[in-house]
């Protein structure tokens, strides 16, 4: 394979497509307790289900408008893949989309909250989107701080909405707006 193709570059962090090739990779990091337990994945996901997952949201990326907007993170101090980040739910008329995000290997180091901000970026800026929401569990302190750290505001919690690893427990729902969202990369451009 050639050189990686980023569409966003950051400081520490780049933005890319989602690739065929990296489907185990993304696979493996979904099997991860750690992650599982911020993502609230309960399914066990066979290569052949995370390729036809990988070549289904390349097409909603690529339709007109975006059905979804979805990118591998790399560490840009070795170009390594860690990390997947996505925008999806795009409602066009009312110009918002869910944001989440997944971290292998490489969770605490700060690459977490760049690549959210870079994400973020992308929605207002390319997209237009106007408000991105997310959930996250009450416990994920370190998660809340990264999107905090990003723009994102706490506004609400549904109580005792999600299971994590068969626990009932709170969901934190969290937003950012573009108003008032400070631009790392595309709105200097």
């Amino acid at each position: 394979m050639g050189e990686t193709d980023y569409v966003l570059e950051g400081e520490r962090v780049a933005l890319g497509p989602l690739r065929t090739d990296l489907a185990d990779t993304y696979r493996r990091w979904i099997h991860d307790l750690e992650v599982r337990r911020g993502i609230l994945a309960a399914g066990v996901y066979a290569r052949e289900a995370e390729e036809d997952w990988v070549r289904e949201t390349i097409t909603k990326c690529a339709a007109q408008p975006p059905e979804a907007a979805s990118f591998t993170i790399y560490d840009l101090s070795d170009g390594a893949p860690v990390g997947t980040a996505s925008l999806v739910g795009i409602d066009w008329r009312l110009r918002r989309s869910e944001f989440g995000i997944a971290l292998g290997e490489r969770r605490g180091q700060g690459l977490g909250t760049e690549a959210t901000r870079l994400t973020l970026d992308w929605a207002f800026h390319m997209l237009g989107l106007h408000n991105v929401i997310l959930s996250v569990l009450p416990s994920n302190v370190r998660a809340i701080r990264a999107y905090e750290k990003a723009g994102f505001q706490h506004v609400g919690t549904r109580r005792a909405a999600v299971l994590s690893l068969g626990e009932r427990c709170d969901e934190m729902l969290m937003d950012a707006v573009r108003d008032g969202f400070e631009s790392p990369v595309l709105g200097r451009v």
